[in-house]
């Protein structure tokens, strides 16, 4: 109830102070009505990729550790991680700018696929990947929490905020090579004996901020594979450039 009043007191605030200084594309300048950028520089930060996952059969035959496409059945990736978008996600990270959580979420809900209730309506269960509480204390949120749930809630499936819980933190990930981002979050992410009986047997959607090398997305779905889930699908805002 408190978030969903400071969510609403926010949302109020900025629509009085847009009514003084009208909102602008962050790229052009150009006075739009809601989100980051207008629909024409929105455009040369468009990915929208879908990719369908299939597992490699070293995995299946139980040589090699999981990787994004032997957990996931699907990722669909909104948005470059390049420009003024990273810039801007940039900031929330690691400057603390929470002013640039609901452009970006319109962001976001922008580059859903059209029919969005339908697309959700799939998921049985909709959940975020999420930040250690160390990092949540010092900026005060949960990064892919701000940006999905609002989005999300009631919106088709059965959003569960904080669903997976960290069992310790990670180091942070840029700078490793991908073999040594799966060695860091191998077994960071656990579920509760009430969140295993969630996603037992269902379709679940795992939502995160940027999708690299997947190795986070795959530790956590793999998490959820193992407390019986159904599917496991995948739903970030941006991608690193070897995803485009």
């Amino acid at each position: 109830m408190l978030k969903e009043y400071g969510r609403a007191i926010a949302y109020y605030t900025r629509v009085l102070r847009e009514l003084v200084f009208p909102r602008r594309c962050a790229v052009c300048g150009n006075v739009i009505d809601n989100a980051y950028l207008c629909p024409d520089c929105r455009k040369g930060y468009m990915l929208k990729k879908y990719v369908q996952l299939v597992p490699r059969e070293e995995y299946l035959a139980g040589q090699a550790e999981p990787v994004a496409e032997d957990v996931l059945d699907s990722v669909l990736l909104l948005y470059k991680y390049d420009g003024i978008i990273k810039q801007a996600l940039q900031q929330i990270k690691f400057d603390g700018e929470a002013s640039l959580l609901p452009l970006l979420r319109e962001e976001a809900e922008a580059a859903l696929p059209g029919a969005k209730l339908r697309w959700l309506s799939q998921f049985d269960v909709i959940t975020c990947i999420p930040t250690s509480p160390e990092r949540r204390a010092k900026r005060g949120f949960d990064v892919p929490e701000e940006l999905f749930a609002p989005l999300l809630e009631q919106r088709g499936g059965e959003f569960q905020a904080q669903l997976l819980t960290r069992a310790r933190s990670t180091a942070p990930l840029f700078e490793l090579s991908p073999e040594e981002r799966r060695q860091e979050l191998s077994g960071c992410f656990e579920l509760s004996q009430r969140a295993q009986r969630v996603v037992a047997g269902k379709r679940v959607l795992l939502c995160d901020d940027i999708y690299t090398t997947g190795s986070t997305m795959a530790e956590a779905a793999g998490v959820l594979r193992r407390a019986g889930a159904s599917q496991v699908h995948g739903l970030a805002v941006c991608a690193a450039s070897h995803n485009w």
